[in-house]
Parts: structure tokens; C-alpha cells; sequence
């Protein structure tokens, strides 16, 4: 095989793996495979298929060995954080542990290994652009789902039984129309939303691909928040909204896309009232945010859950109580920070930052070497929409840390992290290209390409 063929294999394994994992993030069923363990995304049970294909490839000749990011360390060092909080918390504390706790020691990879997935892959501007054609198909059925429960269609009561956890989830969709679609949670459901608004808005900015499509698919997804009656979602796309558009008024020579998203924002927002006006109990959740502080679910965590992870973590400060699902019980505070700081004290809540840290500051320190040229902007739309997208997502991502969780959310995990280093590679490609360059995706200089499969 002569190396236009290497080539040829590996773009096309990149991209169907990322591609293919993007779209089964967010339309596929979580899998239980027993009450006693935790359950699993399809794309979570696909990454030995994955790895397995790659090493296959190598060893073939046609993939390159993986470079070393600082991620990996980051997953290393989260992993002895955990352990040594389990130990402190069962030996010293005398917290019980409990088979099921072990798990989370390796769980804590998969972030890793998503956004090791999506920088390795180098997608080209080509793949890109299909990537964002068949990601707005998948999303969009997500959005259909989603509006067949808020309509209450026979269609959505059949599918139900495979996204819904049961409980006051199904309890909220008859009573208040909140809808969960495939992510099994109102609230999850808003923030998958809330970043694909994000992500389909820029790229019909930088018109990557159809902007008619893109501003369409992004309209269904704000539709689709409206639907879910999460207060937390309004506030964060909203926040998305401002940070596309100090994105778009840093960007040089982008003016005329700052003009259209001032010309979007009004739209957007007279179809959000006008969906969420359609439901009195979603519009009156709605309301309440005229007193934010006074929001029954914000009092709740503050005097109840946020109180008492606070209190736990001055019990032990630095390392924590560890996970012990025997003492918690499964009891949700709504604030990932909080939780980590609670089980892995003060050192594993600093490691734990460089989840997001680290890819922010490769797409942040890269963009700010890119010469964003009108030439390069219009050559490579897609990657500066992606590019710009995964740093808001991230930024967002933390937001929502607060009185949300991302990382320990499985229906958010795989989507996240594989933009976030999909986002860190086309800042690193634009970095090395000038505008007069043929496109050619190839590493920075002194390294090797490396793709994966």
C-alpha cells in the first residue's frame, strides 16, 4: 500500500469513527446491564472496538503512533486522586466501600480517551463539513423526539421506555411537558441543546456548510430548550449567546457576522417566549427567574444538598471523603464542583480543572497565533466554527459545573471531550497555515502525522 492509500484509509477511518460517535452520543439509549453495576453509552461500549482498530491499523503500518498531550497526565493523576481518596475515606474516615466504588477509577479515562479520539483525528475541512451535515440530521431527530413528548404522540410513549429512567423524570413530562428526549433528563436535555445552539449558530456564521440548514437545525434545538423548562438551560444559552458574540467582535474582519447575529438574537428570542408561552407550567417556571434567588430549586440546593457537601468537605479538606456510594446513597447535590470537592477534596478538585483548563488554553493560546485572515476564513469556515464553538462549549461546560454536573453525566461525557479535541486540532492546524497555503492537513512541523481510526 503506497502512502496516498495510507492516507486515504486513515481519513476515512477518522472519520467515520468521529463522525460515528458524535451521532450516537446524542440519538442512542444508555445500556443496564444489571442493577448492581452502572450503566453505559453505546459509544462508551464502542471505544474497545475503536482502540482495538487502531492498534489494528498500526501495526498494519497505516496509522501513526498517538503524540503525548497533557490530557493523558491529567487522567493519570485524577485517577491517583480518586485512589487515594478512596483510602483515606474507608481507612482513615471509615466510610464503607463498596465494590461498585472501584469503578470510578477507571471511569475517569474516558474523558481522555474522547478528546484523545477527536485531536488525533486531524479531520480535514472536507470532514468537517460532513461531520456538521450528518451531526444536524442526528440532532435533529433528537429534536422531533423530543417535541413528539411535548405533544404527547403515541410515537414518543413508544420509544419512552428506552431513554426514560422512570420516576419523577416521566412524572414532570405528564404533569409539566418537560421534555427528556434521549437524554433521559429535562435538564441534561438543556444543556446538550444549549451547545448546539451554540455550535450550529457559528457555523452558519462562518458558513460552514448550508447556512440555511444550520440556522434552521440551530432554531429546532433552541425550540427544544424552550420544550425542557430548564431554567439553568435559558440562563446558559443566553450566556452562549454573548460569548459567540464577543467571539464573532474579537474576530477580525468578521463584522458583517457580528451584524447577523444582532439581526438572529431578537428571532431567536420572540420564538423561545413564543414555545415556552404554549405550556402555563413551563412558562411560569419560566417566571420565576424574575427573582432568581427566590427559585424554589435554587433555595432547595443552597439550604439542603450545597450546605451539606459544603460541610462534609471542611470534615476533610485536602483529600476528601472518597466516592463511598454506601454513605451517599446516591443523594444528588446538582453541583459537580461541590461533589468533587466533597469526595476528592481540595487536590483532586485542582486536577479535576484541567479537564477543561488544559483543552481551553490549547484552543485559546493557538487561536490567538492564528492570522484570521478573509482569505483563511473563507478556506477553512468549518474549522473556525468548530474552533470557536469548542471554546464557548468548554467555558459553558463550567458554568454549568456550578449548579449542573458534565462530567460524571454520561449523556454528555463523549459529545464534550470529542469537541473539545476536535476544536483543539483545527486550532492547531489553522495555527501552522497561511493563506496561500494548499490545504494539506498535516501536523505542526518536527512531528509526525498521526491519525487514529
Amino acid at each position: 500500500m503506497n502512502v496516498a492509500d495510507r492516507m486515504r484509509v486513515t481519513d476515512w477511518t477518522s472519520q467515520l469513527c468521529v463522525i460515528g460517535l458524535f451521532c450516537l452520543s446524542v440519538t442512542a439509549p444508555a445500556v443496564y446491564l444489571g442493577t448492581s453495576l452502572p450503566f453505559f453509552k453505546i459509544e462508551q461500549l464502542l471505544l474497545p472496538i475503536v482502540m482495538g482498530t487502531y492498534f489494528w491499523l498500526l501495526l498494519a503500518g497505516v496509522a501513526q503512533p498517538i503524540r503525548f498531550n497533557t490530557m493523558l497526565v491529567i487522567g493519570f493523576v485524577f485517577c491517583l486522586c480518586n485512589a487515594i481518596s478512596m483510602w483515606y475515606g474507608t481507612a482513615i474516615l471509615g466510610h464503607t466501600l463498596v465494590l461498585r466504588d472501584l469503578y470510578e477509577l477507571p471511569k475517569v479515562f474516558l474523558p481522555v480517551i474522547f478528546f484523545t479520539i477527536g485531536y488525533e483525528a486531524q479531520l480535514k475541512e472536507s470532514a468537517l463539513l460532513r461531520l456538521l451535515a450528518f451531526f444536524s440530521a442526528a440532532i435533529l431527530l433528537v429534536c422531533l423526539y423530543a417535541w413528539s413528548q411535548f405533544l404527547g404522540l403515541g410515537f414518543a410513549f413508544g420509544l419512552n421506555p428506552y431513554y426514560s429512567p422512570g420516576g419523577h423524570i416521566d412524572i414532570a413530562l405528564q404533569y409539566e411537558q418537560r421534555v427528556y428526549a434521549t437524554t433521559g433528563n429535562s435538564n441534561v436535555l438543556g444543556q446538550l441543546m444549549t451547545w448546539c445552539v451554540v455550535l450550529l449558530v457559528l457555523a452558519a456564521l462562518f458558513r460552514a456548510g448550508n447556512t440555511l440548514r444550520n440556522i434552521l437545525v440551530a432554531l429546532a434545538c433552541l425550540i427544544t430548550l424552550s420544550m425542557t423548562g430548564s431554567r439553568y438551560g435559558l440562563l446558559t444559552v443566553g450566556l452562549g449567546f454573548v460569548l459567540i458574540i464577543f467571539s464573532m467582535a474579537t474576530t477580525r474582519r468578521n463584522f458583517a457576522k457580528f451584524a447577523l447575529i444582532l439581526v438572529l438574537l431578537p428571532a431567536f428570542a420572540w420564538i423561545y417566549e413564543g414555545v415556552a408561552a404554549s405550556n402555563r407550567k413551563t412558562l411560569e417556571r419560566y417566571q420565576t427567574l424574575e427573582n432568581p434567588l427566590r427559585v424554589d430549586s435554587f433555595r432547595e440546593r443552597i439550604e439542603g444538598g450545597w450546605l451539606e457537601a459544603w460541610n462534609d468537605f471542611k470534615v476533610s479538606p485536602v483529600f476528601g471523603h472518597g466516592h463511598s456510594k454506601a454513605r451517599w446513597q446516591g443523594r444528588v447535590i446538582d453541583s459537580e464542583f461541590l461533589d468533587v470537592l466533597r469526595e476528592k477534596g481540595s487536590l483532586g478538585f485542582l486536577v479535576f480543572l484541567g479537564y477543561y483548563i488544559y483543552p481551553l488554553y490549547l484552543i485559546w493560546s493557538r487561536r490567538r497565533r492564528t492570522r484570521a485572515t478573509t482569505v483563511l476564513v473563507e478556506q477553512f469556515p468549518a474549522s473556525f466554527a468548530c474552533l470557536h464553538a469548542a471554546f464557548i462549549m468548554g467555558i459553558l461546560a463550567l458554568v454549568m459545573d456550578i449548579g449542573m454536573v458534565t462530567f460524571y453525566t454520561p449523556f454528555l461525557q463523549g459529545f464534550l471531550w470529542l469537541w473539545l479535541g476536535v476544536g483543539a486540532s483545527c486550532a492547531a492546524k489553522l495555527q501552522t497555515l497561511s493563506p496561500a497555503q494548499e490545504y494539506s492537513y498535516a501536523a505542526p512541523p518536527l512531528q509526525p502525522q498521526h491519525t487514529l481510526p
